[in-house]
């Protein structure tokens, strides 16, 4: 586990930058990428090899490149991209989901990391309705969400530059226990608390 982390990290330290999008946005500390790396290894035991992918929330690709092999085709969506971007069979785009994403297809599974918890709460049955839109029959979204009260941990670990801390301002005290209710018509496949209660894992399946 600790060598397969290191090699990832280093992986994606020596990706080269004309494959990135350019911003400020998405400079990472170590442990920044030692959480995502957690987050990323958590979904993939969710994703069939072969799938194909919408990330909302993809942040610079990272996901699509840790899965480098295991998807078919995928496509991420994030607020903070500059540009479109496409390597391999990946494609980024910038904008807010649903409203800026218009795609004819659809997908096998949906992911969503630490992502919900920056959407306003009032926004999310809008955004669990558009899942449903671009998921397969028999598809799956799946949802890593942190407890609310690692907030103020990671506050403070972002005060002493341990993390960058992206977007952490954006949090509110999101409760991860409304997410049965706001995908109220989804079937609840799995829910699971991880990294010593500090994290958790919500899996919805479109029958």
């Amino acid at each position: 586990m600790k060598n397969t982390l290191i090699r990832s990290i280093k992986k994606q330290a020596f990706i080269s930058d004309t494959k990135r999008p350019h911003s400020d946005k998405f400079l990472k500390k170590p442990v920044d990428s030692i959480l995502e790396y957690l987050r990323f290894a958590k979904a993939k035991l969710y994703i069939p090899k072969g799938a194909t992918l919408l990330d909302v929330g993809a942040g610079d690709g990272n996901f699509f490149r840790y899965l480098n092999g295991h998807i078919q085709s995928a496509v991420g969506i994030d607020s903070n991209l500059m540009q479109s971007v496409e390597f391999g069979v990946c494609r980024l785009i910038p904008g807010y989901f649903p409203h800026d994403f218009v795609e004819s297809g659809t997908f096998d599974i949906i992911t969503m990391l630490a992502v919900v918890e920056h959407i306003p709460k009032d926004v999310l049955p809008e955004v669990a309705e558009a899942c449903w839109k671009y998921l397969k029959p028999g598809g799956r979204v799946v949802i890593t969400v942190p407890h609310p009260r690692v907030d103020r941990l990671l506050e403070m670990m972002k005060r002493l530059r341990i993390i960058e801390g992206i977007s952490i301002h954006e949090h509110y005290g999101f409760n991860p226990e409304c997410l049965p209710d706001i995908f109220k018509h989804w079937k609840l496949i799995k829910k699971e608390r991880w990294e010593f209660g500090c994290n958790n894992l919500f899996i919805f399946g479109k029958p």
